[in-house]
Formats: C-alpha cells, sequence, structure tokens
C-alpha cells in the first residue's frame, strides 16, 4: 500500500476486488476502500453513530457486500449500547458506495446478540453474523442476516447442536452454511468434543432446511475454522504449537471427499483471518 494511513488496519470485507478497511482505533468508526490491483484508497466518511459520554457506545459489527438489486457495493455498521437496565440496544447504518454517504435505517432485530469477533459473510446477496438468541431463541445460537437489496434483517435459527460449540458463519457452494466447533473452555463445564458441518439449502417444499454434511468425533481445540477456499473447502488454523518440521499452520479440508491439504504459509498467529480477493479495476469512487 503506498499511502500510509493512521493505524494498521482491519479488512472488513473483499469484494470484486475492492477491500474494506477499517482504520480506527476503536468502535470501528473510520473506514478506508482500498483496490489492490489499481492502487487507489479513498477514505470514507465517518460514519453518523457515534459514541458520548451519556451514550457510549458498547460494541460494534459490521459487513461489505455487492448489493447486485442495486448494483452497489455497501458497508453496514451495527452499532451496540449497553441500555440502563443493562440490556444492549442497537442502531444500525448503512454506506452507498455509489451515493457516497451513510443513511440510519429503521429496521431492528431485537431477538438476539451478536457474537464478537466475526465480521459479516456474503451469501446470495446478505450480510450475516452468527448470534445468540433472545426470548423465543433463548439459550440458542441463531444467524442475523441482513438483505442488502431490501435493507431489511430477519433470525435463521441454527440446529441444536450450536448450544455448546462456537459457530463460524461461511459461505459453500453459494449456500449459508455453519462450522461448529469445540469452545476452549466451557464455563458450565458442557462442551461439544467434535467438529460439524451444517449447510442450509432449499427443500421440495420451498423451505429452506440445514443438513450435515460432516461430523468428525474428538475433533482437536486447536484447529479453528477461518473460512472457505474457492467457496468449496474449508480453511482451518492451527492455534497451538506449529510442527517444528513443517512450519506450516493453515490447512485445507474438503467436506465432500474429506481430504486434508497443508497450505505452505510461513507464519500464521492466532488472529489471523482470511478473505477472497479477486483483482479488479473497481474504482473506489464508483457511481451510477
Amino acid at each position: 500500500m503506498e499511502e500510509s494511513l493512521p493505524l494498521f488496519p482491519k479488512i472488513v470485507g473483499s469484494v470484486d476486488g475492492l477491500v474494506c478497511l477499517d482504520i480506527s482505533p476503536c468502535y470501528a468508526s473510520d473506514f478506508a476502500m482500498w483496490n489492490p490491483g489499481t492502487k487507489q484508497i479513498k477514505r470514507l466518511p465517518l460514519p453518523l453513530i457515534t459514541s458520548s459520554r451519556d451514550n457510549p457506545i458498547w460494541m460494534v459489527f459490521h459487513g461489505f457486500g455487492f448489493d447486485s438489486f442495486n448494483n452497489d457495493y455497501k458497508l453496514v455498521r451495527i452499532v451496540s449500547f449497553r441500555g440502563n437496565d443493562a440490556s444492549p440496544f442497537l442502531r444500525v447504518e448503512v454506506y452507498s458506495l455509489r451515493e457516497a454517504v451513510w443513511k440510519e435505517i429503521e429496521e431492528r432485530f431485537e431477538l438476539a446478540l451478536l457474537c464478537g469477533g466475526q465480521d459479516g459473510v456474503v451469501v446470495d446477496g446478505s450480510l450475516n453474523w452468527a448470534a445468540i438468541g433472545l426470548q423465543g431463541f433463548a439459550d440458542r445460537k441463531v444467524v442475523i442476516s441482513f438483505d442488502m437489496g431490501r435493507e431489511v434483517f430477519k433470525t435463521i435459527p441454527l440446529p441444536p447442536v450450536t448450544r455448546y460449540g462456537n459457530v463460524k458463519v461461511v459461505s459453500y457452494m453459494g449456500l449459508l452454511a455453519v462450522a461448529v466447533y469445540p469452545l476452549v473452555f466451557a464455563a458450565n463445564g458442557n462442551n461439544m468434543n467434535r467438529f460439524e458441518f451444517w449447510v442450509q439449502g432449499d427443500c421440495e417444499d420451498g423451505m429452506k432446511r440445514w443438513s450435515n454434511m460432516v461430523v468428525v468425533e474428538n475433533f482437536s481445540k486447536s484447529l479453528v475454522p477461518v473460512g472457505t477456499w474457492g467457496d468449496r473447502e474449508l480453511v482451518f488454523k492451527h492455534v497451538g504449537v506449529r510442527d517444528r518440521e513443517n512450519q506450516s499452520s493453515l490447512f485445507l479440508f474438503d467436506p465432500v471427499d474429506h481430504t486434508t491439504k497443508r497450505l505452505p504459509v510461513d507464519f500464521v498467529d492466532i488472529c489471523f483471518q482470511g478473505f477472497s480477493y479477486v483483482e479488479s479495476l473497481v474504482s473506489v469512487s464508483r457511481r451510477s
């Protein structure tokens, strides 16, 4: 990157050669759009929703994707505030690359809390986050899905196996999928010791249902799924002690034939994340 940035950037998402960067020290409050192929970079206007002394921000979640319905690239920022009764409340804003403006949207989801540490995953025109259910979904994990074209949210229940495991939302063959893997620590002692991979597909009755593709018993807690390669193979990182004979800490796993392959990567730490990238000439100052 030829242009210097205030801080080391964090990747929000990568779509069609555009890489959205979070360059803020906290609360995802400053962003830049970057095209590594053309070497263009552009600072975006500051978001509308800010933290204040009387109403401090608790957590921020975001995602970046392409809205094919409106031919637009959108950055979604979900801001969580701590309410007076200790329960959080949310505000949502969307940045349109075509219009070059932020706007707050009234659409809300009130039945779930988003899980930290995961950016929105693009699947078929929607951004998706893992969340912890409330009220009718209490004690269960769900997916919060944002339709970028209609700018509305919906809650998608997950299989019951997700209750005692970590959940990683991924795209698989153009479908919504979740990788469920062991928690490193479980406060109540309840923990799963296996890996499961579920994919949501269309059924003959027109409904969408989850199907279980993979179950691996006695799964190692040191292997953590980070995404998919080519939308087909799962990518795992090894977060324990690296193999002294082979410094690779990344693995590919094919859910169909269950084959595994190491990737020759020199170093991968616990904070490693993976994103798909395709070179393009899309402008960071795109207009309709």
